[in-house]
């Protein structure tokens, strides 16, 4: 998944990857340029979570996040709306429309601040 996001997006952004949820938190503690996140919750449920919620709550790191998924529940739902999420991706998702979501969040995020 990070191999095919970063072929879609690196064309107009610049994007980092990191294996797994601690040093996603490393890079967003040491990048102030990080402008967006994308989290694949699929896998490590619980510890993807808990980065979206320590992301959305603290006034410190506070970032836009877009979801990736197959999870169609309503706990999903209530997920996302309990933490923010700015936007959710069922996989298989069209790159083209992850891009147009992705310029959209960025653009809004642009006007807020």
């Amino acid at each position: 998944m990070s191999y095919l996001l970063q072929t879609v997006i690196s064309d107009s952004y610049n994007i980092v990857t990191v294996p797994d949820v601690f040093t996603g938190m490393d890079e967003i503690r040491r990048d102030d340029e990080i402008g967006l996140v994308i989290v694949d919750t699929d896998f490590v449920e619980k510890e993807n979570w808990d980065f979206i919620e320590h992301i959305s709550s603290g006034g410190l790191y506070q970032k836009p996040v877009i979801v990736l998924t197959s999870d169609r529940s309503k706990k999903m739902n209530d997920l996302m709306a309990e933490f923010k999420v700015k936007d959710l991706f069922l996989k298989p998702f069209s790159p083209p429309e992850l891009m147009r979501k992705i310029e959209k969040v960025m653009a809004v995020e642009v006007i807020s601040n």
